[in-house]
């Protein structure tokens, strides 16, 4: 999570960031805005719908809950 500048939009923020950092890093953004996704793939990182990102943390937060119920139920 960013806190964005007084004045800057998420938006810009994100554009700026995929420009810079996508070429070098891994970078993943979650976003169901169409235009953002054009051009967070135009910066070589990747994108995911807000809607699958939030089935996926879904996901691992229940993978989670089993992985702690197996350990408690050894001890």
């Amino acid at each position: 999570m960013v806190y964005t500048k007084q004045a800057e939009t998420a938006d810009t923020y994100i554009e700026r960031t995929t420009y810079e950092a996508g070429r070098r890093y891994r970078v993943r953004v979650a976003t169901s805005d169409g235009m953002e996704q054009t051009i967070i793939l135009g910066h070589a990182s990747e994108r995911i719908s807000a809607r699958l990102f939030l089935e996926e943390v879904n996901q691992v937060q229940a993978a989670i809950a089993d992985r702690i119920e197996a350990i408690n139920r050894r001890d």
